[in-house]
């Protein structure tokens, strides 16, 4: 028989030969929450969509996966079953990607790294940047902006590479390590009063429109909120897009806290005074994935951290080193242990 004239598979046996890895991770997510709503948060899903993946993914196996209850879900026989052959073709699958990225090392190469916008010159992400590309004028970083609950995930899904971030990690897969401190400052209108008087304190803070990206940037908020609640302040936030701050507020139309770094912008119309009081700092994060192998991304992960250091020493007003922190599972392992570019060149990386 001619094997190129045989009839194609019916449709509904090759659904059932061929599993989509984004419905194996929505498994994996649901066994290891146990239950759906906190599943479909740690995959930035809606619960429905996150329901419909499961459902569909028992369909093409043929068998029912979950037991529901009111208190959440658990697996069933079927699922035991299946849950580590999951992992296992997830695994594979990370892999392959990154023996395609190792490879991509040979010509143009391309990292996409997710960063608090819009970012200052001379700031961390900049010099980051141009430190890799003094050592490999062949990489190319592309730079987008994300919310901060958002980047583990989609280093997970391989949509980004590498993450600056105000937060930190929060799944297995993710390796973070802390960078730097950053004093926060007020941004204010030039002629603000308190531009003369050289700070504002948070009391004052809170008698103004306080214009702050706070979907975007959760953990900034949460910590400036977390310092006044402290000192007896509450602070009532105006929505805005990070984008939209320094404008708005130029023109008078409120004021905002950003990092200390903001002062190297030198916008127009814009005035930045200090608040005075402990706490009132950020800590940046590099986040990357777990078994992270492409040089190209080794190599950026070598130049962030670079860069942090020189940053610290150079501009000690701005920016002071931040130490380790215990990694997400709760053993208390050093970051350098999880480090694959630790006391590395990023020129070595490459070659």
């Amino acid at each position: 028989m001619d094997l190129d004239s045989a009839p194609e598979a019916a449709p509904d046996a090759v659904g059932q030969s061929e599993v989509e890895p984004r419905l194996l991770r929505a498994l994996v997510a649901v066994a290891g929450e146990g239950h759906f709503g906190r599943a479909a948060q740690r995959l930035g899903l809606a619960q429905p969509a996150l329901s419909r993946r499961i459902q569909q993914l028992e369909r093409v196996l043929g068998v029912s996966l979950f037991d529901r209850t009111s208190q959440g879900a658990t697996l069933t026989g079927a699922g035991r079953a299946v849950l580590p052959e999951a992992k296992r073709a997830l695994a594979q699958n990370r892999r392959v990607l990154n023996a395609a990225r190792a490879y991509g090392a040979q010509g143009s190469r391309t990292v996409v790294v997710a960063a608090p916008l819009p970012s200052p010159p001379g700031g961390l992400l900049a010099e980051a940047i141009r430190r890799l590309r003094t050592e490999q004028p062949g990489v190319r970083v592309t730079v987008t902006d994300i919310k901060d609950e958002e980047q583990s995930a989609a280093l997970a899904a391989g949509s980004v590479d590498v993450a600056l971030t105000w937060g930190g990690a929060n799944r297995p897969d993710v390796t973070s390590r802390p960078l730097v401190e950053e004093r926060w400052v007020a941004a204010l209108p030039a002629g603000h009063p308190a531009v003369s008087a050289g700070e504002l304190s948070l009391e004052a803070l809170a008698g103004e429109s306080l214009l702050f990206p706070v979907q975007e940037r959760r953990h900034c908020w949460s910590r400036l909120t977390a310092v006044a609640e402290a000192a007896y302040v509450s602070l009532a936030p105006i929505p805005t897009a990070p984008g939209a701050v320094a404008d708005l507020v130029a023109d008078g139309l409120g004021v905002s806290v950003v990092p200390a770094s903001f002062r190297l912008s030198q916008l127009p119309g814009l005035a930045f005074v200090p608040l005075p009081g402990p706490g009132l700092s950020g800590r940046m994060s590099l986040l990357w994935r777990r078994d992270e192998s492409a040089p190209a991304v080794l190599a950026l992960l070598a130049a962030c951290r670079a860069a942090a250091g020189e940053l610290a020493e150079r501009r000690p007003d701005i920016w002071t080193a931040a130490g380790p922190t215990p990694s997400i599972s709760g053993q208390q392992r050093r970051a350098d242990d999880l480090d694959p570019v630790a006391g590395r060149d990023p020129g070595e990386l490459l070659r």
